[in-house]
């Protein structure tokens, strides 16, 4: 198995812890400011807020699990938990937002059918919205760098730095549209401006709803064992065939699939001349350490067989 650099574990456990704190201090903030605003676009920040701080947390759990090796519990390693835990993130955010559409909708209908609807105090949002970009911006360049140290392994450092992007976008939009919604009383749009908190959820939630729907949707695959891109699953042959050239010995299929950080590689091979254990052993290590240069931390195994497992792609 092709690992991760020296210290990328230290690394991902100093950054998440960092993400939690952050998480948890924007939380409050978002919280708080909505009490005194009466604002929904910033209670939406501040509960995506408390969603990044609980998923950092359950994430260095679960870093501190996907480093184990592959014992007789978990036979094929811990990566799974990592991917489940992208998906079950997912569902959450997925929950907030739906459950802010329908908030949104139903207020913005109920002004639309002439039921009075309470004003938005503009005073702290100026603040709130000026400090948050600064702080998710910085906790999302922290993650990004991170990732980039350990590796460009981590599914979770990667799923936090774009969490801490999407709220900083979130903190900006919201203080900015807020803002600026007294600016339309003397514009034909002034008839939005009682309702200018809900239109600006509906429009965020729609904005950032695709993100956690792609992220459950390529999590979903790894989960359920589906192979990886085409592209890179012959990028991958490529390399091991080139790695087999004049070896008498030949590659009838190969299988890639990704879970969380880790790429399970299956090659089967028809070999023109007797083996034995030993040099089946060397060959598979060489063959993990070429699949390791192209795909990162891997997983290898090599099959002896004399027809190949799957039906040629059409």
């Amino acid at each position: 198995m092709t690992h991760a650099p020296p210290g990328a574990r230290q690394i991902e456990r100093r950054s998440l812890q960092i993400g939690v704190a952050a998480s948890l201090v924007m939380a409050v903030m978002g919280i708080s400011v909505y009490a005194l605003s009466g604002s929904e676009a910033l209670l939406l920040d501040g509960l995506y807020s408390g969603v990044m701080a609980a998923s950092s947390w359950i994430a260095a759990r679960i870093g501190a699990n996907v480093v184990r090796p592959p014992d007789r519990a978990y036979p094929y390693g811990y990566d799974g938990q990592e991917a489940l835990y992208v998906l079950f993130r997912s569902l959450v955010l997925i929950g907030i937002l739906s459950v802010a559409l329908i908030t949104a909708g139903t207020t913005i209908v109920n002004h639309l059918a002439g039921q009075a609807v309470e004003a938005v105090q503009l005073r702290p949002v100026a603040a709130y919205a000026g400090l948050m970009v600064v702080l998710c911006l910085a906790l999302a360049w922290r993650h990004e760098i991170d990732w980039q140290r350990s590796g460009r392994c981590s599914e979770l450092l990667r799923t936090e730095a774009h969490a801490a992007r999407i709220d900083g976008l979130i903190s900006g939009v919201a203080g900015a549209a807020l803002l600026g919604a007294p600016l339309l009383e003397s514009t034909p749009l002034r008839a939005l401006v009682p309702v200018a908190d809900s239109v600006l959820v509906l429009a965020l939630a729609l904005v950032v709803l695709p993100e956690p729907l792609q992220q459950f949707w390529r999590a979903l695959r790894q989960t359920a064992g589906a192979a990886c891109d085409p592209d890179l699953i012959a990028r991958t042959r490529a390399a091991v065939q080139e790695l087999l050239s004049g070896m008498s010995t030949w590659l009838l299929d190969l299988t890639v699939m990704k879970v969380g950080r880790t790429t399970f590689v299956v090659a089967y091979l028809n070999p023109a001349m007797p083996v034995d254990g030993p040099w089946l052993d060397r060959l598979r290590e060489r063959i993990d350490q070429r699949c390791g240069e192209l795909l990162g931390p891997v997983r290898t195994e090599v099959i002896l067989t004399g027809q190949a497992p799957f039906a040629p792609m059409p």
